[in-house]
């Protein structure tokens, strides 16, 4: 046993062999009951150092003093300064702390883990509902659309103004191939239209397909009183208004012409209803 802390004192002052030396780290690697003697014996080892420093000091700063009074001030000066730097350095003993031996190398090191965070898994999407689709009115009113018929308006280029016929047959000709807006061009003249409600009727149904539904409107509400054209009219009218968006407007003449028994298109006016959203 006493061999075992004369190696201990003899590595901790120096004074192993190169050998020796190796061989005891070695066994401070491994043996954890020897690293913690090592420490143990520094610790010893330093608190006597200090112990001896204080001691020191004190005997020395009680033989100056006897003769302070004789040798004058420059010596207690003298003196002061070096007792203090041995209290400093005794203090500096006393006080380190012992460095801990390494752990040995065949011990598990502990370590800190950080907590793993769990991931919240994010909540399904709730599928969005799809906005209703709104009707195309222009469509819708395009599609009821109650026109002229062939021989009306071929009529109606024949109770024109003998002046204005060549413009009146240009129209209808334009009216029959689907160029609705060179049609309205050509009749836009109240003085070749208004004469005759045949003409008038198709320059309606020309502006209401060539989307110049203000036109048609005033056009088909100028023939309401018509006897020929008043039904047609009537719900041609409603039509423009649709094509507009005055849809409270167009709402309370479907719903009139719905409650009419009598009304000539209620039928369409049921369907029409059955594609709106009002």
């Amino acid at each position: 046993m006493d061999d075992f802390y004369q190696k201990i004192e003899r590595y901790l002052l120096g004074e192993l062999e190169e050998r020796e030396l190796a061989a005891f780290e070695d066994a401070l690697q491994t043996d954890a009951a020897l690293a913690q003697s090592v420490a143990q014996h520094r610790e010893m080892m330093e608190r006597l150092e200090a112990l001896r420093l204080r001691n020191l000091v004190k005997s020395t700063t009680m033989q100056q003093a006897n003769s302070m009074a004789t040798r004058g001030p420059s010596l207690l000066f003298g003196i002061v300064a070096a007792s203090l730097l041995v209290l400093a350095t005794t203090f500096w003993y006393f006080n380190r702390s012992v460095e801990p031996p390494l752990p040995p190398a065949n011990l598990p090191v502990p370590t800190t883990q950080t907590p793993v965070e769990k991931k919240q898994t994010p909540a399904p999407e709730q599928p969005k509902e799809k906005p209703e689709a709104k009707p195309n009115l222009i469509a819708l009113a395009r599609e009821f659309q109650e026109k002229p018929s062939q021989s009306l308006v071929r009529d109606a280029a024949q109770t024109s103004n003998p002046a204005t016929k060549t413009t009146t047959e240009q129209a209808t000709e334009a009216f029959f191939n689907k160029n609705f807006r060179l049609a309205a061009q050509l009749l836009q003249d109240d003085q070749i239209v208004l004469p005759a409600e045949e003409l008038r009727f198709v320059r309606a149904s020309a502006r209401l397909n060539a989307g110049q539904f203000e036109g048609a409107a005033a056009d088909f509400d100028a023939l309401k009183g018509s006897f020929q054209f008043k039904h047609e009219a009537r719900w041609n009218f409603l039509l423009c208004q649709l094509a507009l968006g005055k849809n409270k407007e167009a709402s309370v003449l479907l719903q009139a012409f719905v409650d009419d028994a009598d009304f000539p298109f209620r039928q369409k006016a049921l369907e029409l209803r059955s594609k709106l959203n009002f």
